[in-house]
């Protein structure tokens, strides 16, 4: 289900962030600033969208048109000096038009999605939540913070999130619908990378 949306200040990426995901930004430029500043006083969300072309700093940058709708969670100084803050994705969005404002902060028309119901894990995913297990484990994460609430949309979030394909194909999951869609999809990744793992020993 999708929901009408006043428009949404955008934070382009050079990585994908996923709904459910948290991850850590340093903040320097003015209109990332004052885009932080106005989400936590207000308690508004902003989009977090990946980068096509282009960078995370300077001009305008051209985005992939679906992304994640996402609030700060914490903040705090930098040692550089610079703001850092941790942010949370929530749920996807798709980007319908854009606008670029004075200070260069671009702003989109976008029509937001439900969250994803929280339908639990079946026999047919416990490939999955071993590799998920098992990557945890590989990149010294606490267990907990990957398994903890684990449901069949965020399964495959998380797992997405950290297997090591192509930016292409994980902008492409954000843009389908259907959980068990994206599932599949997480699988072949996995399949692919496990025979061109074998094949290589």
């Amino acid at each position: 289900m999708e929901t009408d949306s006043d428009e949404i200040p955008l934070f382009p990426l050079q990585v994908v962030l996923y709904p459910t995901i948290a991850t850590r930004l340093q903040v320097f430029e003015q209109r990332y600033l004052r885009l932080v500043r106005d989400s936590m006083s207000g308690d508004k969300p902003f989009g977090v969208v990946p980068i096509t072309r282009g960078r995370e700093a300077g001009a305008t940058p051209e985005i992939f048109p679906w992304g994640t709708l996402v609030r700060v969670q914490d903040w705090d100084q930098l040692p550089n000096g610079l703001l850092g803050v941790v942010i949370k994705g929530e749920q996807r969005l798709q980007v319908l038009d854009t606008r670029v404002e004075e200070d260069g902060l671009m702003v989109a028309r976008a029509q937001v999605f439900e969250p994803e119901p929280e339908e639990p894990p079946t026999f047919s995913e416990d490939d999955l939540i071993d590799a998920l297990e098992s990557l945890a484990r590989h990149m010294g994460v606490a267990n907990e913070t990957f398994m903890k609430d684990l449901t069949k949309a965020t399964l495959a979030w998380r797992l997405a999130g950290v297997l090591p394909v192509q930016p292409e194909l994980k902008m492409s999951l954000l843009a389908t619908d259907n959980v068990d869609a994206r599932l599949m999809e997480v699988k072949k990744w996995l399949l692919e990378l496990r025979m061109r793992r074998a094949s290589k020993s």
